[in-house]
Parts: structure tokens; sequence; C-alpha cells
């Protein structure tokens, strides 16, 4: 089968729906049966991602498990080192770390820590996790960490445990290019992924890495069904939940591929409580090059269009409707 991944597609305060945990495990046990790649969580301001993916862990075989993403504001990296490595010995060497910046909304209001220099705290965030995965000392004097003397109290299973990040912006990209093993882009035109990869490639040209060696595994929000109108429908508030309400890097990133009016106007309703408006500012275009929606014979397809234009990894969100086994036979189609 093509490889393929999932990830679960919260939306928080929005998804009425609730959170049901022993279907989140039944659905990523029918992913793990049928050959996917790999289950990613997401962690914002619900459940953390690690402590469901160490239940996920002891409950699969074969399917890695990522976290995506964790910011690198709300825990130190020698805390991320060490969730990792642990986790990564209890899946056996199942564990993939998705990191990224968050933003100031996040991590000033929620966390309570001052949103600065994101970039810089990512670099050196990378630099101090790979020193303590390689069972280093961490003596480190950056301009956001200064360590000393400590190195993790056990051997990790992997030095090489990879690290992807979630970048939009070009100077994030060429930094990924230079740290990272995957990017972990969202909300990204299907057709414009190139322009990302582009980014990378200029990164790993100056820290004369291979981009081969970067895995490209966009999170994209699929939905099937066989009424083309209401998939749309479907994907819109996604999409104008992240660019009206999650900062800027969503609205800045569509921007700057296309969709500077759209992005505008999404925003500008979101941030005025108008929610319902922004949702239908969300063209019929946007969700064409963004989202995948049809039956399952469409999605394959738009699936491999992904591939064709750089995607090594697509990663798709898990089935928002029906019961149970509804969702895992969905789970079960796209890989046939």
């Amino acid at each position: 089968m093509r490889r393929l991944g999932l990830y679960l597609g919260r939306l928080p305060g929005f998804d009425k729906g609730g959170f049901d945990r022993r279907e989140l495990i039944e659905l990523v046990r029918a992913a793990d049966r049928c050959g996917y790649d790999s289950f990613w969580m997401p962690e914002a301001w619900e459940r953390d991602a690690f402590t469901l993916l160490t239940e996920l862990a002891l409950k699969t075989e074969r399917i890695h498990l990522g976290a995506g993403i964790v910011n690198v504001f709300s825990r130190s990296p020698a805390l991320l080192a060490m969730s990792a490595a642990t986790l990564d010995e209890i899946s056996g060497g199942r564990f993939r770390l998705g990191l990224g910046t968050s933003g100031a909304r996040v991590v000033e209001d929620f966390h309570g820590i001052r949103f600065d220099k994101p970039l810089t705290r990512l670099r050196e965030a990378i630099q101090i996790i790979r020193l303590l995965l390689a069972g280093e000392r961490a003596d480190f004097d950056g301009q956001c960490f200064r360590l000393a003397r400590f190195k993790l109290g056990f051997k990790p299973l992997r030095a090489d445990l990879p690290i992807y990040v979630a970048a939009l912006a070009p100077k994030s990209l060429m930094q990924l290019g230079e740290l990272a093993d995957g990017w972990l882009p969202v909300h990204w035109p299907r057709e414009q992924l190139a322009e990302g990869i582009g980014h990378i490639r200029r990164g790993t040209e100056g820290a004369s890495r291979e981009l081969s060696h970067i895995e490209i595994a966009p999170m994209v929000n699929l939905v099937v069904s066989d009424d083309p109108s209401k998939a749309r429908e479907r994907a819109r508030l996604p999409i104008a939940y992240y660019v009206g309400g999650m900062g800027d890097f969503y609205h800045d990133s569509l921007a700057r591929l296309g969709f500077a009016a759209e992005a505008d106007g999404v925003r500008s309703a979101w941030q005025a409580g108008r929610r319902k408006e922004a949702v239908r500012v969300v063209t019929d275009e946007m969700v064409d090059r963004i989202a995948i929606c049809g039956s399952v014979e469409q999605c394959r397809a738009r699936l491999d269009e992904l591939r064709a234009n750089g995607a090594t990894l697509p990663l798709v969100a898990l089935p928002a409707e029906g019961d149970t086994a509804e969702k895992v036979r969905i789970i079960e189609s796209l890989t046939q």
C-alpha cells in the first residue's frame, strides 16, 4: 500500500461531539491492522499528547506514533527529550516528535510564558534534545537556554529519534531544512507544496544535508462523502478556525500562497465574533485546493496528486462523522 498516516483533527471549543478515548483507541488499532504508517496526536489546550500516545503505544503493535505537534514553550527541551525517549522506549522505537512554536495567544494566555524569539527557541530546543538523546551532557549556552552538567540518566533507545517541525514561513522552513527530519504543514494548498519544499531545500543546502532525508508529511483535512457539497461544508470550518482564530501564522501563509483577500475576510469576520460568516467566506476554491473531499475513489486520486507534488507521507484526519464502525470502514477503504 502507499504510505499514509492519520492525525486527530481536533478544534478546541468547536468539537460538539466531545472526545471518546475508547473510540480513538479502536480507530488507531484499526489503522495499525491495515498498515498505516503512523498516527499523530495534537496538543493545544485539551488533553496532553504524551499520555494518550503512551496508552496507544501499549495497545498497538506496528503503527508509529507522533506528537503532532507539541510546542517548545510549555515544556523545557530537557523534559521534551525525557518524554520522547521514554515513549520511544515504551513503544519499541515507534515514536516521532513533532515540534512547533505555537503562537502568542496560546503561549502567553494559556501557559503564561512570554512568546519571545520563537524560531531561536525552536532551534535551541532541537539542538538540546539531540544532545540528550545522544547520551551527551547538555552543556549549552544559547540565547534562550543555558544548561550545564546534566545528561539523561538512562540510555535512550535511539539517538536519531525523528524530529518533525510544523513550519509555514520561509525562514522557519529554511531552519527546518537545517535541523529537522520531517515537515508537518497544515492547510497548505496541494499544488503549491513545491514552494515550501523549495525553502526547505535551501536550508538543507546551507547545512550540507540531503533533501531526500526529510519527510514531507502534510496534514490534510480529508472528508469522505458521496455528496460533494456536504463534504465541502464540513471542510470549511477547520480552515476558518485556523485562519481566523489561531494567530497570524495560517492567515499569513495562505495570503502568501494566493488567498490574501479570502484570508483577510475570514479573519475579519472571525475576530468580530461572526463565526458563521467567517466559515461562509471560505470559498469552494480554497476548500478544493487545501482539503480533500469526495468519494473514496476521488479522495484516493487527490492523495496521489499530493504525492506527485512532493508529499512522501500524507497525513489525513481521522473520520469525524458516523459511528465507530463507519469510521473504521473509511480508514480501511483509503488503503485499498
